[in-house]
């Protein structure tokens, strides 16, 4: 079964932006989100240790190493439930990943095994690091996040929260999204224009998890690491969109691309008060459309099948 084109998906894409433009009132797409008053007491706990010391927490080693070993500040503070959920999801990904390695040469179900695994640590890494900003808030430190600490389940929950579609930051970076990946980018034959139900669902799945894991890395964490040493917007904005670049490698298209996404991203974070929900959504379903384009052009069939329906009588 062939999903539709390339630019029959970019059309329906483009479609639905405009739809939401028209409307969906404009006052309101272009209001900043602001968070209610008691947003902080509200989520507080969450991040606050079990043990209620407070005493000030080292913001990046520990962070660093719940990234590495999805799980490991919350075990130390005795955050058990999230502990077990992280580290699980670690196990989870560097199974895979081993099985990837010993049983197919697939690249897909490498880089899907490994974005199990790179969401939790980042999860684990964007927790670690607001436990750390409620023992510090209260000391006058980083008192510019004290507003919006997300729950790391809210960052799961924000590609799928269409509300986003009412704001024209949202629309915008999608629809020149749509143009780029799926009218620009050539195409090799007619064939190689029509992607599989296998490719879509790969492609949601894998980028899902990279606008996740993403963003509670460079937005929930480096993007206000580099403003509380900086404490200069422009110059945070560059420095968190060079290592943004970085990352994803020195193939110059790549580079450029990403580091004017990371511009956008860190600056539509602090316009929203240092919520990262809406560039979650964003990448997430700006990535979901890059993987779509390069495996209808790029590469072979998607390794992650969908279940085969069977009935029988």
């Amino acid at each position: 079964m062939k999903f539709p084109t390339r630019k029959q998906i970019a059309t329906g894409l483009v479609g639905i932006c405009i739809f939401n433009a028209l409307f969906t009132p404009l006052v309101a797409q272009g209001e900043p989100y602001d968070p209610p008053e008691d947003r902080e007491l509200q989520l507080r706990p969450y991040f606050e240790p079990p043990n209620q010391d407070m005493t000030p927490r080292a913001f990046i080693i520990p962070p660093l190493l719940s990234f590495i070993f999805p799980g490991a500040d919350q075990w130390v503070e005795g955050q058990l439930k999230p502990a077990a959920l992280y580290t699980a999801g670690g196990l989870t990904g560097a199974i895979l990943l081993t099985q990837a390695k010993t049983t197919t040469p697939d690249n897909r179900y490498k880089d899907f095994a490994w974005q199990v695994y790179f969401t939790a640590g980042s999860l684990s890494l964007y927790h670690s690091f607001r436990t750390a900003l409620t023992t510090r808030i209260p000391q006058g430190e980083f008192t510019f996040m004290s507003s919006t600490p997300e729950k790391p389940s809210e960052l799961l929950e924000a590609p799928i929260d269409l509300s986003y579609l009412g704001r024209w930051t949202t629309l915008l970076p999608l629809a020149l999204g749509a143009g780029a990946f799926f009218f620009v980018t050539p195409s090799r034959s007619d064939e190689a224009s029509a992607a599989s139900l296998d490719d879509a669902f790969y492609a949601s799945s894998v980028g899902y998890m990279t606008g996740v894991g993403e963003e509670a890395i460079f937005r929930g964490f480096v993007l206000p690491l580099m403003y509380y040493y900086t404490e200069d917007q422009k110059l945070t904005l560059g420095l968190s969109s060079i290592i943004f670049a970085l990352s994803h490698g020195l193939k110059l298209g790549h580079f450029v691309t990403a580091f004017f996404f990371g511009l956008y991203s860190g600056w539509l974070t602090q316009r929203n008060n240092w919520s990262i929900g809406e560039v979650t959504f964003i990448h997430t379903w700006w990535d979901v459309m890059a993987f779509m384009a390069d495996y209808t052009n790029n590469r072979k069939h998607a390794f992650l099948r969908l279940p085969t329906l069977t009935f029988n009588f």
